[in-house]
């Protein structure tokens, strides 16, 4: 199967255990949140957009409910959230 991921196609396959249609529910919500990270900071490169999105869904993914309750998984969010802003702010400098 092909998905487009902020303009640039990508051919995929199942695994059998992710099916078609969560690839591309996958691949949705990635092209979604690279547009968000572009649209309030339009100067950065993709590969840099691609970075701030995968830390951007890595810190709203609540994992599989035994991470949410670990207060470690709690402090990395925590974490992530504050290196994605400064991140950020150094490259919208």
């Amino acid at each position: 199967m092909v998905v487009e991921i902020f303009g640039v196609s990508y051919t995929l396959r199942e695994d059998g255990a992710t099916g078609a249609e969560r690839i591309r529910e996958l691949a949705r919500k990635v092209d979604r949140k690279m547009r968000e990270v572009a649209d309030h900071s339009p100067n950065l490169e993709p590969d840099k957009i691609a970075i701030l999105a995968a830390l951007n869904l890595a810190n709203e993914s609540p994992g599989n409910g035994a991470e949410a309750n670990d207060g470690r998984f709690v402090e990395m969010v925590e974490r992530v959230s504050s290196l994605t802003s400064e991140l950020e702010a150094a490259l919208d400098s």
